[in-house]
């Protein structure tokens, strides 16, 4: 692992303050720097400008909140590349390293101390009269909800192509253990351990009171229809990135996927105490 590539949220970094402190350690600790045309102004003259810098390097550090280091990861998934996260957020449950803590964590990748920790990732389908119209990953959750100022959603949920049961409200939250500290939480959800393999499925805002969310094992495929007919006004997003608006009669389709998101950390700290910390920074 000697070539690193640098991907920052200048709207989270301001001036790229923490991103050069970034660059420069990674430089003096031996590493190779790769960073996109975007970043080129600040690159010192030893850095590599790449149009494909996830291709290119080894390894990925974010400098930016948990948005950012989502985006970096999903795009990273495709190259089966880790990631390691500088947090400029608010909480940061996936960036792990706060910018004091930067040089400490570039010295522990340039001896070798640090983990890639494998997490696992939805396939995400829309079939759409038989033909699929939308395909994408989700590595903390699909979402199927209804879009401002439209009315109540009944989706019809089924597992396997079994009927589970239908959920009036303004949606569904299809979440892996990443992403249960994310709107699954905020719906309700269980925190799951993220080395864990299963999907999370919530009810957002149900109008049923013995709603609760339930789990379903990475073996299994949920499926997601709207249970009404006429205009829904509904959308599934993944990873809050990417949305794509519903027709009637539209089956979401969720799956574990084949391959998985690689996290790297630096700090082996136990997932509770990572938790604890961060749900009192929320605080």
């Amino acid at each position: 692992m000697k070539k690193i590539g640098i991907v920052a949220n200048r709207d989270k970094d301001i001036d790229y303050k923490y991103t050069r402190v970034v660059l420069d350690k990674l430089l003096d600790n031996g590493f190779t720097v790769i960073v996109g045309p975007e970043l080129n102004q600040i690159a010192p003259p030893s850095a590599v400008v790449s149009t494909s810098p996830f291709q290119d390097a080894d390894f990925l550090i974010c400098v930016g909140g948990d948005g950012t280091f989502l985006k970096t990861a999903r795009q990273a998934y495709v190259h089966q590349k880790p990631v390691l996260g500088i947090n400029r957020g608010t909480v940061g449950f996936l960036a792990e390293v706060e910018p004091k803590d930067i040089e400490r964590a570039i010295q522990r990748l340039a001896q070798g101390e640090f983990q890639v920790q494998p997490r696992m990732v939805l396939d995400v389908e829309v079939i759409r009269k038989g033909e699929k119209v939308f395909e994408d990953i989700a590595i903390n959750d699909a979402v199927v909800s209804r879009m401002a100022l439209s009315r109540i959603l009944r989706l019809r949920v089924s597992i396997d192509g079994k009927y589970v049961d239908s959920f009036p409200g303004d949606g569904i939250i299809i979440s892996t253990p990443t992403g249960s500290t994310g709107y699954s939480l905020s719906a309700g959800g269980p925190i799951v351990q993220p080395d864990m393999r299963m999907m999370v499925i919530s009810p957002i805002c149900p109008h049923i009171l013995y709603s609760r969310s339930f789990i379903a094992s990475d073996t299994r495929t949920v499926e997601v229809t709207i249970d009404e007919q006429g205009e829904n006004n509904a959308m599934v997003t993944v990873d809050g990135q990417e949305g794509f608006a519903l027709e009637p009669g539209d089956l979401v389709l969720t799956r574990a996927s084949h391959h998985e998101v690689l996290f790297a950390s630096v700090s082996p700290v136990n997932f509770y105490e990572v938790l604890r910390a961060k749900i009192h920074k929320a605080d």
